[in-house]
């Protein structure tokens, strides 16, 4: 399997003259995700774990995570990287208006580990659809 990617033209207007500069991102082509069945499969395979264990750990770890976040935790697994909340709020006119419940978790956030991202790269085979794009592209103007 591969990661599909682009090229996209995009301006940069980060120097004094704007420029145009070509850039990879990833296509929204995603293969279909990999499922608990197969993580604990995994998991068994590369571990001492029996596949149920490693099942019972993956749908207990979401609850787990929540409880630790909600308490106001950041949540480091090893080797994988960091969870932690991003809150959002409405806004209001003064400070003094400002109550609980007008905070909100909007998103949990996922920084990665740098050792995981260098795995990653290590094994990281891409692969361009940029040709299939233009295909697409002569299609729409003939």
């Amino acid at each position: 399997m591969s990661i599909n990617y682009v090229v996209r033209k995009k301006l940069d207007k980060s120097g004094e003259k704007e420029v145009v500069r070509y850039y990879a991102a990833a296509k929204a082509v995603q293969h279909k995700p990999v499922s608990n069945d197969e993580l604990a499969a995994r998991l068994a395979e590369v571990s001492s774990l029996q596949t149920g264990d490693a099942q019972s750990v993956l749908v207990q770890l979401p609850d787990i995570i929540a409880d630790y976040l909600a308490s106001g935790r950041t949540v480091n697994i090893k080797g994988l990287g960091n969870f932690f909340p991003s809150i959002t709020s409405e806004p209001v006119e003064r400070v003094e208006e400002y109550t609980a419940d007008k905070v909100r978790i909007s998103r949990i956030c996922f920084k990665s580990a740098k050792g995981f991202i260098e795995r990653l790269n290590r094994r990281l085979n891409l692969f361009s659809i940029q040709v299939i794009e233009t295909k697409k592209e002569l299609k729409k103007k003939g």
